[in-house]
């Protein structure tokens, strides 16, 4: 699991110098090409233009050209380590089918996104292009904010071995593998986090349980420090090393507590495809967390994954 090729999406008009900083920082630790991409499509311009389709072209042709000039200078830092740079530009519409195409195109292992803030229900409503590349990418996806690294990276897996996904322990394998690889990038160091909660006691009905309901809990505690204990064995880690931290509560409020009291560079998770209905009345735990989330996101797809966008 080399880290060979890297595609930094950039937004144009936005201030691009921590991704940028970012992106180089992977390239130099995993000696990987890097494409700087962007979608410069410009509605003002469009419709400057609405009835003059030979003067709209001419018009799309030189703002490319534009934005073509600025990218060549944003490769300069690359160039200057030796990395292998490369730009690429499209005018497209909408931004994050664009990227999916690019990705399909030119095959990265990685893709760099900047992540601003969202309104509260605006991703449900109006399907905003960062919900759509979430869903759709491929391949790893790391959602930038503008938070610098640590020297030493402080990457984190997040994983959860009793997901409701067909194949939890696949994912989760694919979630601390990329974890690992982004830590001998980063020369940086690897911890785990996984959450889990019992029922409090007011929401169980079964007068057996209630009964005993210490038990239970003992139960489910156990259940999940051994699940977890066989996902981290071939790692080199048990549930009591220092690097792994179990906490009791729902997972998006243990998140990030976690994040902030260690200091997380990059949090390591996992993406499962979900129905709209779902997604409109429950939430993933990337959506719930993404604003609030004091770290870079790195979401990963279980293998085989197959986006609906296509060239």
């Amino acid at each position: 699991m080399d880290i060979g090729k890297i595609l930094v999406n950039l937004e144009h008009g936005k201030d691009s110098s921590l991704i940028l900083e970012k992106a180089l920082r992977l390239a130099e630790g995993s000696g990987a090409k890097v494409e700087l991409f962007c979608c410069c499509y410009n509605a003002s311009l469009r419709n400057s233009y609405l009835l003059d389709k030979e003067s709209l072209l001419r018009a799309e042709h030189g703002y490319m050209h534009q934005v073509e000039a600025e990218l060549e200078q944003l490769t300069e830092p690359f160039e200057e380590l030796n990395i292998d740079v490369d730009i690429d530009l499209c005018w497209e519409r909408h931004e994050a089918e664009a990227v999916v195409r690019k990705v399909l195109r030119f095959l990265p292992d990685m893709v760099l996104h900047p992540i601003g803030q969202h309104s509260r229900l605006g991703h449900y409503i109006f399907d905003q292009s960062d919900w759509q590349l979430i869903r759709e990418c491929p391949v790893p996806l790391l959602l930038v904010k503008q938070k610098a690294w640590s020297d030493g990276g402080h990457v984190a897996a997040a994983v959860d071995p009793f997901h409701e996904c067909d194949s939890p322990a696949v994912l989760d394998i694919t979630i601390l593998e990329w974890a690992r690889r982004l830590v001998q990038t980063l020369e940086g160091d690897l911890k785990v986090m996984h959450s889990f909660n019992v029922l409090p006691h007011s929401a169980i009905f079964d007068e057996h349980l209630v009964t005993d309901f210490e038990g239970m809990q003992r139960k489910v505690r156990a259940e999940h420090v051994a699940a977890l204990g066989a996902l981290l064995e071939p790692y080199g880690l048990t549930t009591d090393s220092p690097a792994v931290t179990l906490k009791e509560k729902e997972t998006h409020n243990a998140i990030l507590e976690y994040v902030d009291e260690a200091h997380i560079d990059i949090l390591v998770v996992g993406a499962v495809a979900r129905g709209l209905l779902d997604r409109i009345l429950v939430g993933s735990t990337i959506e719930r967390i993404l604003d609030q989330l004091h770290a870079d996101l790195l979401v990963v797809k279980p293998p085989g994954f197959v986006s609906s966008i296509t060239e």
